[in-house]
């Protein structure tokens, strides 16, 4: 349990640029085949590492925030007609 946090955080480290990038410069993760859904899948799992590590320390609460909301915004540009990349 103690090796949860470093190794959420690393993966929260790790992740967030390229859910950030396929969210707002990129048509979504459906263009970008196995790529794209891999990460929303390594997004997902560290959201999930990030909320059991966020029982044991107060402040990674605001980082799990942080990343639910990428990957909602991630899904909702990916599922939906709006286009929340900067290309349009």
């Amino acid at each position: 349990m103690r090796a949860l946090v470093p190794i959420s955080l690393g993966c929260f480290a790790v992740g967030a640029l390229p859910i950030l990038a396929f969210t707002f410069f990129s048509p979504g993760i459906r263009s970008e085949g196995p790529w794209g859904y891999f990460v929303a899948v390594f997004g997902a799992a560290t959201l999930v590492c990030l909320s059991f590590a966020a029982v044991r320390i107060r402040w990674v609460r605001a980082i799990a925030v942080v990343q639910a909301v990428l990957i909602a915004l991630l899904l909702y540009e990916a599922f939906s007609d709006a286009a929340l990349y900067v290309g349009t």
